[in-house]
């Protein structure tokens, strides 16, 4: 099966604009950083649409699965960041050649996206000894290797996250040290 990138270009590889974009989340980067960013690479102007905590209740049941961020193309929503910058990465040439690069791409974010879960599961836990726990045993046991592997990665691939370019994967993981910068205050 051939896959047709080609079918988000114009003429002379311009890439093709949407018409009404709204990218909804929380007013912080985090989740929604990076599609800002994807959004802004691809040159695409969109409404930044950002809830107030106060807000969010009202707005909630109105969301795709009840969660942000959401991005609205056309007046339909999609939800889930990392399906939304995967989309926005093939959207604006920021995707593997092949289905095997896309799937060591879908590796490493995932990789991603686990480190994001353990840094997530700390910061939102409210019993305060339990969050103290986790985080210290994150330090100890699973970031030193996390960090470690992600390390290797990005030297493997001369400073990029795979294939030694740039792709949306890139913009994802700008997520994930959001997230762990702030499970470590």
């Amino acid at each position: 099966m051939h896959i047709n990138r080609s079918a988000a270009y114009g003429e002379l590889g311009a890439f093709r604009k949407m018409s009404k974009v709204v990218l909804h989340y929380f007013p912080l980067k985090a989740l929604g950083e990076g599609p800002r960013m994807l959004l802004a690479y691809g040159g695409q102007e969109f409404e930044d649409h950002r809830v107030p905590e106060e807000q969010w209740p009202d707005f909630k049941p109105k969301m795709p699965f009840g969660q942000m961020p959401v991005l609205e193309i056309n007046g339909k929503k999609y939800a889930q960041s990392v399906a939304i910058s995967r989309y926005l990465g093939r959207k604006y040439g920021l995707a593997g050649d092949n289905i095997e690069e896309d799937f060591e791409i879908d590796q490493n974010v995932d990789f991603y996206t686990d480190l994001r879960n353990r840094a997530a599961a700390v910061e939102y836990e409210e019993n305060e000894e339990l969050k103290k726990q986790r985080h210290e045993e994150n330090m100890k046991t699973h970031y030193p290797f996390m960090l470690k592997t992600l390390h290797d990665i990005v030297v493997k691939n001369k400073g990029h996250i795979a294939l030694g370019k740039v792709h949306s994967a890139a913009y994802q993981t700008i997520q994930s040290v959001t997230l762990l910068h702030c499970s470590e205050h």
